[in-house]
């Protein structure tokens, strides 16, 4: 009776396949928190809609991210609440004003949303209407 080549008997190739599953398993968890880790958060904001057209040389900013996420409103930090969820007053110029919202977490790429606001009137009132 022959005695079987060792690279080919069935222990030998049960522990090797199953070497290659766990080397695979461990490369595509470590694959998937890297994709995970460089995505940008979620940046939803709620209000003002784009293209708003106010009176009002105020406006507030109401949005939600992730939790731990940092927020950027034209170029200012500010912080979430524990939620995620952000609100602020902006002083807006009149005309056409561009506001620039940004969210990101360390080591993520940055989620960004712009929004243009119109003030109608050169002499609208500082005050929220």
């Amino acid at each position: 009776m022959q005695r079987p080549l060792p690279l080919y008997d069935t222990p030998t190739v049960f522990r090797r396949a199953t070497a290659i599953i766990v080397v695979a398993l461990i490369l595509g968890l470590l694959g998937y928190r890297i994709l995970e880790m460089r995505t940008p958060p979620t940046l939803t904001i709620v209000t003002p809609a784009d293209e708003l057209a106010t009176s009002s040389r105020i406006v507030t900013i109401v949005g939600q991210t992730e939790p731990g996420a940092t927020v950027l409103i034209n170029g200012s930090t500010l912080a979430p609440d524990t939620h995620g969820a952000f609100e602020t007053d902006v002083v807006l110029l009149p005309g056409v004003n561009t506001i620039t919202i940004e969210a990101r977490r360390q080591h993520s790429g940055t989620a960004r949303i712009e929004r243009i606001i119109h003030v109608q009137h050169n002499n609208a009132p500082l005050a929220l209407q």
